[in-house]
């Protein structure tokens, strides 16, 4: 259901931009009664505005009562050939080329923009080809030669010069699109770069920035991310194209990448920018969606009561979670083939005494999908709380408690409240060790 939600949003936020009109004439030599598209970039995909079938001449006009929103846009021919070009205040002009090269043969009239982004791709194109042969000689002879040495000054050269194009375009032309996206592309900082910007939303580079930015932060913890989740989705609230494009992306990442704490992130989102009526551009169905999911991944965060686990133990009884009578329960997910798992059970095996006279019980769930190992561990290691194992997941201990990495500890007290989680032998030991002292 999400997935639906997140292509609705593409075409809500792309189809709320536009107040003029616009007309974009093609002319494809060699493309003569193809079909023909105006295509968007939106994230990591790319959208159809229109579609046409170029006539006998290789001619179709696009047009609109709206304006295209600022952005990279795609003609598309057929099925594979295809060129990109820019679209900004200019909103009429004509693009005549051939199918032989659309790059080189491309004539432009009425979009200075666009003169500029073809002449500067001709550039990078006429070096790309040099440094390509330069390259493929460098590999075809001896690298000791004073021919190799010539090369790989040449192609040092050539790379500089490559260099040197985008910077002496942005320096030449500073108002320009063109350098716009080429300081954007050239300058991958995430904390630099202007999320903000409604002129890079239609680009790939927005996506890429935007992958970065949950690269950065995946690995840390999840109050971490919130944080900086927060501060990203704060800052755009005046760009409502570029809030829900975010909002809705960064919403949907976290509802399918499984790491344990993560779904504390996809619950703050959640709560805090859709739900309840927080997302205007959803219909009421779809909050509800979300609200559900919300409530699945939800329900074992600190604050919320347990939910019980009916689950096999290793003698072969069925054991209630929330019948385990203690002052805290332990519930602890472990890996029999996971040597982080089993440095932990040593340590707990170590303070499972202390923690019996504290009526402190832990109640060990194994997650391997095989019980002769598990078995063998248990044996070996003389572990001795109560230890189960769900082959078949038929408790759903994974969705209730958001188990998707071992070690992981649930700290639940005699009224069945979670208190905390710790994932990892140094948090688990350390919570551990509060409670025995």
């Amino acid at each position: 259901m999400l997935k639906q939600i997140k292509i609705l949003l593409f075409i809500i936020v792309h189809t709320t931009l536009f107040a003029q009109d616009y007309e974009i004439k093609v002319q494809i030599k060699g493309a003569e009664n193809k079909e023909v598209k105006l295509v968007y970039y939106l994230g990591n995909k790319q959208y159809i505005k229109q579609k046409g079938v170029l006539d006998k001449k290789g001619r179709f006009v696009f047009s609109g009562k709206d304006s295209l929103a600022t952005g990279i846009y795609k003609i598309v021919i057929g099925t594979k050939d295809y060129f990109d070009f820019l679209v900004r205040n200019e909103q009429k002009f004509s693009l005549l080329s051939d199918t032989t090269d659309f790059i080189g043969q491309m004539k432009v009239k009425g979009s200075k923009e666009n003169e500029l982004f073809f002449d500067y791709q001709k550039k990078v194109i006429l070096l790309k080809t040099r440094l390509s042969a330069l390259e493929n000689q460098f590999k075809s002879i001896d690298n000791d030669t004073l021919k190799a040495k010539q090369l790989k000054k040449e192609i040092v050269e050539t790379e500089e010069e490559l260099d040197a194009l985008w910077k002496n375009t942005v320096n030449k032309y500073p108002n320009s699109y063109l350098s716009k996206i080429l300081k954007a592309f050239n300058n991958m900082n995430v904390s630099e770069f202007n999320f903000a910007d409604p002129e890079m939303l239609h680009t790939p580079v927005y996506y890429t920035m935007l992958r970065l930015f949950i690269k950065q932060n995946i690995n840390n913890k999840p109050e971490y991310i919130i944080y900086e989740t927060k501060k990203l989705l704060d800052s755009l609230k005046n760009i409502p194209e570029n809030y829900q494009f975010v909002a809705n992306y960064l919403l949907n990442f976290y509802n399918t990448f499984y790491k344990n704490g993560i779904n504390e992130v996809f619950v703050y989102i959640a709560d805090h920018y859709f739900l309840p009526d927080k997302a205007n551009w959803f219909k009421k169905e779809q909050l509800a969606e979300i609200q559900k999911r919300r409530n699945m991944l939800g329900q074992s965060l600190p604050g919320n009561i347990a939910p019980d686990l009916i689950i096999e133990s290793i003698e072969g009884e069925y054991l209630s979670l929330l019948q385990t009578e203690a002052k805290f329960v332990l519930l602890y997910f472990w890996s029999a083939n996971c040597g982080h798992c089993t440095k932990n059970s040593t340590i707990l095996k170590q303070y499972y005494p202390k923690l019996q006279e504290k009526n402190i019980e832990i109640f060990a769930v194994n997650t391997d999908k095989d019980s002769t190992e598990w078995k063998k561990k248990v044996e070996k290691m003389e572990l001795q709380w109560i230890n189960c194992q769900d082959i078949n997941e038929v408790s759903n201990y994974r969705e209730k408690y958001y188990v998707y990495g071992t070690p992981l500890v649930y700290l639940i007290n005699s009224k069945h409240k979670i208190l905390s989680i710790q994932n990892g032998e140094i948090e688990i030991e350390r919570l551990v060790k509060k409670l025995v002292d």
